[in-house]
């Protein structure tokens, strides 16, 4: 049984067609036509996730892992606000998730109608397409024209550059109206994405740029695993004048690859290590560092490669947007130019002085945030999957060696709602263990992603709790203040044991670096979804993160 409704069973045919089947659902009346067809086809699976802004991460996870588009379904009214959040973070990191939300018709908006806003393009700045239905299917021009948009919307998931794509739908009642039938034969429109490439003459310009240059540096932003082009710049990591920057949400490791950005650089290093030609991949860029160095230090050219021509000039240097694929177009350029240059070994050397300091550094800690994390990304399985919650957590990481395992955090918007629903998403559709390290308060912000009877047996939660935002503790400007505890901190004193156990999860803790080991193996070994609770002395942690950066400035 479906909906009688003929624009979501227009919907539901087009989605079957181009490959959407995953549905996760928030509870509502008015979006009951959505609810009762994606639940009555076979073909369709659903979830249910009560609360919206949990509902949109957990899609969004689970897109992440599926690596296709994943659809929610909400009512109307402020329900469709909450899916704000997961679509922005989807819009800058570029994910598929297309948002479904019911709707009032539109004489009722602003007429006293429960459950009634201005619902038509509320997502605009934070999606890539926006899609309005007329709600009236009377004849075929109507079904013509709604079919033409719905056809729109669900293309731009994935044209050019995968995004989010919000479509409103009106409803009028009835809204329970049901028909035994099939879907109906629609008219699916094809957009066909050709591999972008250049003019021979562009080819040829930037090639000279390329020979020109002496000091070449490619710099990595976040991507998934790409295993054909993380092997070409191995290959390029190899050449002594070209330098090959990741960071840990690249997923790109390798013999010379340098993945510890933050450890090598300041704002005010040496001009040595500045390069002739800049060239960046990928997302968003983790190290404030990297950024004030290259601004300071600004290269003759910048090459940034998008398939969608983005301008994104995060270093104030841009020259050249490249739509071609990377990996084709950086594959001829390898070992065209022979000039000679040490650029590649100061790196390298650098790299391998930092490596021998932090662990000189680590060596000499007490139990802290520093020394657990050590512990953690040392002792994380081979070929698992690291969730990274922001602030802290995801800056911590880039500081110790990387490892075979895939990197995932919400680094679109870097927000900390949503991290534990985009882990539970993700990993339901994993089938390897999954490890989401998350501070408190990004933790108790996203508890209610524990409220979930999908949430997954192999995503393990080590938190830790160090009485706040820690990372205003160290950065410059809030820890200086009088208001920092209280207001941009947020100290407290709360422990997350008994939430953790009423819904229903497992729970340890762990308060010295001899119990958070035991604790942490047992937790990897764990068949069972569990939180490890970390507690970490407030105070010490900021003071030691400050020494450390201090110690390399006098010892690098």
């Amino acid at each position: 049984m479906i909906t009688s409704k003929k624009e979501v069973q227009i919907l539901a045919a087009l989605m079957l067609e181009k490959g959407i089947t995953d549905v996760v659902i928030s509870p509502g009346s008015r979006n009951a036509p959505l609810i009762n067809t994606f639940d009555g086809l076979d073909e369709f699976t659903c979830y249910n996730v009560v609360d919206e802004r949990s509902a949109a991460f957990f899609a969004m996870g689970l897109a992440l892992r599926l690596k296709r588009p994943v659809a929610v379904a909400c009512t109307s009214g402020s329900a469709m606000l909450n899916y704000a959040p997961a679509a922005a973070e989807a819009l800058y990191q570029k994910i598929p998730l297309l948002i479904l939300s019911a709707d009032r018709p539109v004489s009722l908006v602003d007429q006293g109608d429960g459950q009634t806003i201005r619902q038509e393009n509320a997502l605009r700045n934070v999606v890539k397409k926006s899609i309005n239905l007329t709600g009236k299917m009377r004849d075929e021009e109507e079904i013509w024209y709604n079919t033409r948009l719905l056809n729109e919307g669900l293309n731009a998931l994935t044209y050019q550059e995968d995004g989010p794509v919000h479509i409103n739908f009106p409803f009028a009642e009835p809204l329970y109206d049901l028909v035994d039938e099939a879907l109906p034969v629609v008219k699916n429109i094809s957009i066909r994405n050709c591999e972008n490439s250049l003019y021979y003459s562009e080819r040829e310009e930037l090639r000279k740029q390329w020979d020109s240059c002496t000091n070449k540096l490619i710099l990595v932003g976040q991507m998934q695993k790409d295993e054909e082009l993380e092997d070409l710049l191995i290959d390029f990591s190899k050449e002594q004048n070209v330098v090959v920057l990741t960071e840990k949400t690249s997923n790109l490791i390798g013999e010379n690859i340098i993945t510890s950005i933050d450890n090598l650089v300041f704002e005010d290093s040496g001009a040595s290590l500045a390069p002739d030609l800049l060239i960046t991949l990928g997302g968003q860029i983790v190290s404030k560092r990297i950024k004030a160095f290259l601004r300071k230090n600004s290269p003759k050219f910048h090459w940034h490669f998008s398939k969608s021509n983005e301008i994104q000039d995060t270093f104030m240097a841009l020259t050249d947007v490249i739509s071609a694929d990377p990996y084709s177009f950086l594959g001829e350029l390898i070992s065209t130019s022979e000039q000679f240059s040490d650029y590649a070994r100061k790196w390298q050397i650098l790299d391998k002085k930092t490596a021998e300091l932090n662990e000189q550094y680590t060596g000499s800690l007490n139990f802290c945030d520093f020394t657990v994390f050590d512990h953690l990304l040392k002792n994380i399985p081979e070929k698992s999957t690291l969730h990274l919650s922001n602030s802290t957590p995801v800056r911590y990481a880039q500081l110790f060696p990387m490892k075979n395992v895939v990197y995932q955090s919400n680094r679109g918007t870097s927000g900390i709602d949503g991290v534990i629903s985009t882990a539970a998403g993700y990993a339901l559709a994993d089938d390897v263990l999954n490890v989401l390290v998350i501070g408190d308060l990004s933790f108790f912000y996203d508890s209610n992603a524990l409220w979930n009877h999908h949430y997954p047996d192999n995503l393990k939660i080590v938190l830790i709790n160090n009485s706040g935002g820690g990372i205003f503790r160290f950065i410059p400007g809030p820890s200086d203040v009088p208001a920092s505890e209280e207001h941009f901190v947020a100290r407290h004193t709360t422990k997350a044991e008994g939430l953790v156990k009423n819904f229903g999860l497992k729970y340890s803790s762990a308060s010295d670096l001899e119990s958070f080991e035991v604790a942490y193996d047992k937790l990897l070994k764990s068949d069972k979804a569990e939180v490890l609770e970390v507690f970490t002395p407030a105070e010490e942690n900021a003071e030691v993160l400050r020494g450390y950066f201090k110690f390399l400035r006098e010892n690098i």
